[in-house]
C-alpha cells in the first residue's frame, strides 16, 4: 500500500498555476497522463503526480527504476509555438537542472544530453519527454531520498540521489514546489528567451562537452559544411558513431567530429562515455 508524503492542500497552493493530479500508484506518469488528455479529463497546465510508480519508461525500450524515496511526476504543458518539438527536453533539461541545483546546493549538477541529469558522472535525474493532443508532456524522475543502499545492485556504480549528496533527507514538498517553479519559468507560452542563449546556458552544464563519446541508434545529419544535400541526412545508423562531442548546434542537435574531422548532428540516440584507453 502507497503512503502518501505530499501534503496535497499545501502543494496546490504551491505549484500554482499547475492544477494537481496526484494518484497513490501508477505504471507510468507519463502514461497515466496521456490516457487522461485523450479521455477529455486533463488540461494544461497541470502535474500528475505519483506516490509509486511501478513501470516507468525511459527513451526507447529502456526503463526508470524509482524506488521509494524517488519522486515521479509528469508536468502537462501548453504546446510553445515558439519552439521546435526537439528544444523542449533541452529546456526542460536545464530548467530542472537549475531547481535540483538550487535545492542541493550543487552547481555540479550536470546535463547529458538529450535528457539525462548527472552528478560526478552518476544519473541523479532524468527526463521522458512526449506530444500528446497539443500538450507536451514532461515526465520526470529524481533520485531523492534514496539511500546507496537501496538502489539495485546493477545501478549503484552509475546512480546518485540528492540524499547521497547532501548527506539530508528532502521534503518531497519543497522538491516538487521547486521543480514546478523553474519548469514553469523556462517553458511557459509567455516566455520568449531567445533559445541561442538558453544553448549557451546548457553547453556550460553538459557533461559530454570535450568528451569521447558513441551513440548508438542515431538519425544523423553529416558535413564538414552543410547537411542539405546529405543522403544519409536523418537516417538510423547500424552501429555505434565515436567522436568527440563539440557541443549543441543552432537547433538542439548534439555536435559530433569524428576522427576524420566529419562533423555529424546527431538528432537523437543513446549516448555513452568512451573509455579513455579506447
Amino acid at each position: 500500500m502507497s503512503v502518501n508524503i505530499f501534503n496535497l492542500a499545501s502543494l496546490r497552493k504551491r505549484i500554482k498555476p499547475f492544477r494537481l493530479h496526484w494518484f497513490s500508484r501508477v505504471r507510468s506518469t507519463n502514461d497515466h497522463a496521456a490516457r487522461l488528455r485523450r479521455a477529455g479529463k486533463l488540461f494544461a497546465p497541470s502535474i500528475v503526480l505519483a506516490s509509486n510508480q511501478i513501470h516507468g519508461r525511459g527513451r526507447g525500450a529502456n526503463r526508470w527504476w524509482s524506488g521509494e524515496g524517488s519522486l515521479t511526476l509528469t508536468f502537462v504543458l501548453p504546446v510553445a509555438e515558439h519552439l521546435q518539438p526537439q528544444q523542449v527536453p533541452l529546456i526542460a533539461g536545464l530548467a530542472v537542472r537549475n531547481a535540483l541545483a538550487e535545492i542541493s546546493g550543487a552547481d555540479s549538477i550536470q546535463l547529458k544530453w538529450p535528457n539525462d541529469l548527472l552528478h560526478l558522472d552518476r544519473k541523479l535525474a532524468g527526463l521522458l519527454c512526449e506530444r500528446v493532443r497539443n500538450v507536451d508532456l514532461i515526465g520526470v524522475g529524481v533520485n531523492v531520498n534514496v539511500p546507496g543502499r537501496k538502489l539495485p545492485p546493477r545501478l549503484r556504480d552509475h546512480a546518485t540521489s540528492l540524499l547521497q549528496m547532501t548527506g539530508a533527507s528532502l521534503d518531497m514538498n519543497d522538491v516538487v514546489a521547486t521543480l514546478a517553479r523553474h519548469v514553469h519559468s523556462r517553458l511557459s507560452r509567455h516566455n520568449d528567451h531567445h533559445f541561442g542563449a538558453i544553448l549557451r546556458e546548457y553547453d556550460r552544464h553538459h557533461s559530454l562537452v570535450g568528451r569521447r563519446v558513441a551513440v548508438s541508434a542515431a538519425p544523423i545529419a553529416t558535413s564538414l559544411r552543410d547537411d542539405v544535400d546529405n543522403p544519409n541526412r536523418d537516417k538510423p545508423r547500424d552501429k555505434p558513431l565515436t567522436g568527440v562531442c563539440v557541443g549543441l548546434d543552432g537547433t538542439g542537435r548534439l555536435l559530433l567530429r569524428d576522427r576524420s574531422s566529419t562533423l555529424h548532428r546527431i538528432v537523437a540516440g543513446h549516448v555513452s562515455l568512451v573509455p579513455a584507453h579506447r
